[in-house]
């Protein structure tokens, strides 16, 4: 392994490391969530927002940007560090994690959250919308990724084997499914 790529996973395990304090001093503060599917998402996420995804908190819209769904959405408080660190909206939002009129309740809410580009809650239905996007960007030929996060009870949940199959017959190579296998 290069020098470079040794410095590129101390940095990400450091960031990792701070965003789970934040997501700690979170909940605590809330009173409520769940630690955690925060916390076992940690490094996935850490790693696809500040090394591998395409975005730009600047413009949250932009068309070209990679989408990313945290089909399990109780592990959102992991999902609001990075978004905060990244820059989407200012880190002091934190410290209203699920009170009323946040930004951040206890699930991601596209409509509300910056950054968010799925509102979840539900299990299992993260990668069905993860494929409707990858195709939908097939079609318009577009070259952006779609990551889904899963957790690893959701895939209980039929949907979620009839969207693989999907993803299988329409050849989205463009669509990447990242299972938190935990263990709970």
């Amino acid at each position: 392994m290069s020098s470079h790529s040794e410095k590129l996973i101390v940095d990400l395990a450091e960031k990792a490391r701070n965003l789970r304090i934040q997501v700690i001093k979170m909940i605590y503060n809330a009173k409520s969530g769940h630690p955690g599917g925060s916390l076992s998402a940690a490094d996935i996420v850490t790693a696809l927002y500040f090394h591998h995804l395409n975005v730009d908190p600047t413009r949250p819209h932009w068309s070209e940007r990679d989408r990313f769904i945290l089909s399990k959405g109780h592990a959102a408080p992991f999902l609001y560090a990075a978004l905060a660190e990244r820059g989407f909206f200012p880190e002091k939002e934190l410290n209203t994690l699920r009170s009323i009129g946040s930004i951040l309740q206890g699930h991601p809410d596209m409509r509300k959250t910056p950054g968010v580009e799925m509102t979840t809650g539900y299990l299992g239905h993260g990668l069905s919308v993860g494929v409707g996007m990858a195709l939908g960007a097939k079609l318009d030929r577009k070259n952006y990724r779609i990551y889904v996060l899963l957790g690893d009870g959701e895939l209980d949940a039929g949907f979620n084997w009839e969207a693989a199959m999907a993803a299988n017959k329409y050849h989205l190579d463009n669509l990447t499914a990242v299972l938190d296998l935990n263990g709970v």
